[in-house]
């Protein structure tokens, strides 16, 4: 194969190509054009890959940050459920009502945790929080706050049917400030040192501190009984019955209608006593009981 060439004030020039000239030009050229091009599509996939990577940590990391938070808030739901047991516990007490049994919570909530696993667990790093995790503690809250409004629903309609009956209970320390001392039981008395048994509570308090009613009822007596001084008897009704003794002044009269934190006397020093403070039992069928067995609920304010 010939060429020509015309090239000014020089003549003519000639050039020949053979096929393997071309078709090994042609190859070359491919073969640099075709690493160029390797070269530059690898820096653009490198630069991409990059770019997605960064994106995916950041998913990631967001992904870690967003399952930390849910745990939290689990954690805070779980204590506040554990307030809401712990407060039904408390008024089912007061009401006189059994507890819930523990394996009846226990098969409410659906027992233990499992072993699952979730697709996503792959993307967390092994010391963070699983995506598994937080999905079996929302399930275990969501069975938890069922559970519980089921048992509350039942605690609210035994209640209300029993509300009478509640507030005829003694349930709430009788003054607003003291100090509890010799309680319910074996004693040595303070006068003739002899083991005696106490068939209440004493509460130390300032001389004229107001003496307050724990429950709705009737007013026994009041009047000056013996060692116990004045002393105000107040009956509830359902088998229960109160004594308020030692005190300084009486503001009710039997017959009359009394309602839990009604002022009913004041804290005295009368009878057989060495020092100012309120003597208050609790009788359940004319059976004394320990009065502490019986403070539901902390002092009136």
């Amino acid at each position: 194969m010939k060429l020509l060439f015309l090239q000014d004030d020089s003549g003519i020039k000639e050039f020949s190509f053979t096929k393997r000239k071309v078709l090994l030009t042609l190859i070359v050229a491919l073969v640099l054009g075709g690493g160029f091009f390797y070269l530059a599509l690898d820096a653009v996939t490198g630069t991409i890959y990059q770019v997605k990577l960064t994106h995916v940590k950041e998913n990631n990391a967001r992904l870690v940050s967003l399952l930390n938070t849910l745990q939290t808030r689990i954690d805070t739901l779980e204590n506040h459920i554990m307030y809401l047991q712990n407060q039904d516990e408390a008024i089912r007490a007061y009401a006189g009502l059994r507890d819930v049994d523990e394996d009846v919570r226990n098969l409410g909530i659906g027992g233990t945790r499992y072993d699952k696993t979730s697709d996503l667990d792959y993307l967390i790093p092994d010391d963070q929080v699983k995506v598994s995790s937080v999905l079996f503690d929302v399930d275990q809250i969501a069975r938890k706050v069922k559970l519980q409004r089921l048992i509350s629903e039942e605690l609210y309609q035994s209640i209300r049917i029993h509300s009478e009956e509640i507030g005829s209970t003694p349930s709430v320390i009788p003054i607003n400030s003291g100090y509890l001392t010799d309680g319910f039981g074996w004693r040595r008395d303070p006068f003739n040192r002899q083991r005696r048994f106490h068939y209440g509570q004493d509460i130390s308090a300032r001389r004229g501190t107001p003496v307050h009613a724990t429950a709705d009822g009737v007013v026994r007596y009041a009047k000056r009984r013996g060692g116990f001084g004045l002393v105000v008897a107040l009956d509830h009704g359902y088998g229960y019955e109160t004594l308020y003794a030692h005190l300084s002044s009486m503001e009710v009269e039997p017959g009359d209608t009394i309602e839990r934190g009604q002022k009913i006397g004041e804290v005295g020093n009368t009878g057989r006593s060495t020092a100012p403070h309120l003597h208050y039992e609790v009788h359940v069928d004319n059976i004394p009981m320990n009065p502490r067995d019986y403070f539901f609920l902390s002092y009136l304010d």
